[in-house]
């Protein structure tokens, strides 16, 4: 108080309030975003272990079919990552020479992830952090209110087994009866990187039609389609439940254990490999084919929107580009059309980061059945496609194993860049050689 303050002692008093203000906002608006998070299940005592999958395919069938362990992924190496607790771990190891442990403490992992997760600066932008299922919502209201030449927001397609909507959202322009491109995210629900690269790819096209002649050329000529979470129950207990929940929230009869892996769920070569019976698993296929709410809605969406030439199922994690077959080692009926488009989306993500997506069959990976990107490649959707059959591919977005499910946000919009020209080649190649059934 009193006295004459000098210009530098103002400053001086000018800044410290800069400062502590500063401080003040970081503590308030950080946890603004941790405030909507609220992880209860611990997984202390759990292990993630890393096979060789072509040396252990047998005791891998047997970890997943019996509930033992849950997949996550494939390393840089081509090595397969399972969570398994580390007791049984103990117990199984003699058996599996060809794993090793590659994180021994799943608790800590997700801490230092999570950390990471909330460390975003203040001035985030909205591709600089994740965000829940109700603020997803509102961004595509949002975008479509913004846009409202060229996109159109669809309130619910259905609704998820615990109530939520599921919404869809169209973008073209000139709203005439076109060909459709499909895009679904979020049917795994803790790879976060799904939902939001869809929104990424989405903004993208909204934003460039004046400034992009591929987007011009397919804005006018095709229809996007995104249905932005196939899983929005499984989304939102990953933010107020069990980061690393994978499944649909179903209430399984005669089981304690809950969910249904919807990517096993769908009406092709359901119930076959790859999936399991076991309530339990992480990929249980549900008691029977399409027995989901959630299953059903896309699969008539799909239907309804016909014909649609391409579709994308949005995964994560690891940098692959899978076509058909999921569920036989024969090659499809397209398989030096589709290769040639899933090489070519490799490459065209490649040029952006020099991050490298593998493109292979999906059985490259190992057996799977009843899902999505079969099915919308397979007969059950070719038959009511208007003579159209749709190429169906899987993209396991970033990383391979260094983070997982739990991709930092700073990832978001590389991961972003990469993928709109893979988005847009695969558009555009399907718009001048769509496949006919055979």
């Amino acid at each position: 108080g009193g006295g004459v303050v000098t210009v530098k002692q103002y400053r001086r008093r000018i800044m410290n309030l800069v400062v502590v203000s500063l401080f003040v906002l970081h503590v308030a608006l950080a946890p603004a975003l941790a405030a909507q998070y609220h992880r209860v299940v611990s997984y202390e005592g759990e292990s993630v272990v890393r096979c060789l999958i072509n040396r252990s395919g047998k005791s891998v069938d047997v970890l997943l079919s019996e509930g033992l362990a849950d997949p996550w992924g494939v390393s840089n190496g081509g090595g397969l990552d399972f969570r398994v607790s580390t007791q049984r771990w103990q117990m199984l190891q003699d058996r599996l020479p060809e794993c090793q442990v590659v994180i021994d403490d799943v608790e800590t992992f997700v801490r230092g992830a999570e950390r990471e997760m909330f460390n975003v600066s203040d001035a985030a932008t909205w591709f600089e952090e994740y965000h829940n299922y109700d603020n997803i919502v509102d961004w595509y209201k949002d975008l479509a209110n913004k846009y409202s030449d060229r996109a159109t927001y669809v309130d619910s397609i259905g609704n998820s087994v615990e109530g939520r909507s599921m919404p869809a959202v169209h973008l073209t322009k000139n709203s005439s009866p076109k060909e459709k491109i499909y895009f679904q995210c979020q049917i795994h629900a803790r790879e976060w990187i799904s939902g939001a690269v869809c929104m990424y790819i989405a903004n993208y096209i909204c934003e460039n039609y004046e400034r992009n002649p591929t987007v011009k050329r397919l804005l006018d000529e095709l229809e996007f389609v995104f249905v932005p979470f196939v899983n929005p129950d499984g989304y939102e207990y990953t933010w107020n439940g069990d980061r690393l929940w994978r499944k649909n929230r179903s209430d399984n009869k005669g089981s304690s254990c809950r969910g249904v892996d919807l990517n096993r769920n769908y009406n092709d070569h359901w119930g076959g490999g790859g999936s399991s019976s076991n309530a339990c698993s992480e990929t249980y296929r549900g008691p029977s084919v399409a027995s989901e709410p959630e299953t059903q809605n896309t699969q008539n969406y799909f239907k309804s929107n016909a014909p649609i030439i391409g579709a994308i199922d949005w995964h994560s994690y690891s940098q692959l580009i899978l076509r058909p077959y999921g569920w036989t080692q024969t090659d499809c009926p397209d398989e030096a059309q589709l290769k040639a488009v899933g090489d070519e989306m490799s490459n065209s993500a490649y040029n952006i980061h020099g991050v490298r997506y593998t493109s292979q069959k999906s059985i490259g990976l190992y057996i799977t059945t009843g899902t999505a990107s079969d099915w919308f490649y397979g007969e059950d959707a070719t038959k009511d496609n208007d003579g159209y059959r749709a190429a169906g591919f899987t993209i396991e977005l970033r990383d391979t194993g260094r983070y997982g499910f739990l991709l930092p946000p700073d990832q978001i919009i590389p991961n972003g860049e990469e993928m709109v020209p893979a988005a847009l080649y695969f558009a555009k190649s399907l718009l001048d050689n769509p496949l006919k059934p055979n």
